[in-house]
């Protein structure tokens, strides 16, 4: 049931992208662009779910970044003493 929702939401979004997002609507849209990137953001989650990474394409969206934490060596483990 959530893949064929996924599906649905990439579907439209990425039809509202193509068709309804390029159209000039200056005096229908006080914030330009808002609602396009609403649309691009959902759209990319959508088809993330789906197992397809579109965001290598696109340059100005950053991938999530790797944690900066040093890995933890094999046979050591963390030790909380409560006093």
């Amino acid at each position: 049931m959530k893949r064929k929702l996924a599906w649905i939401g990439a579907i439209l979004s990425g039809l509202y992208l193509l068709i309804i997002g390029p159209l000039p609507f200056p005096v229908m849209d006080p914030l330009p662009f808002i609602d396009e990137v609403v649309a691009l953001g959902f759209f990319l989650k959508c088809t993330s779910y789906l197992g397809y990474d579109l965001r290598k394409w696109l340059p100005f969206i950053g991938k999530k970044g790797k944690s900066n934490t040093a890995p933890r060596p094999a046979g050591k483990k963390d030790v909380t003493i409560d006093v």
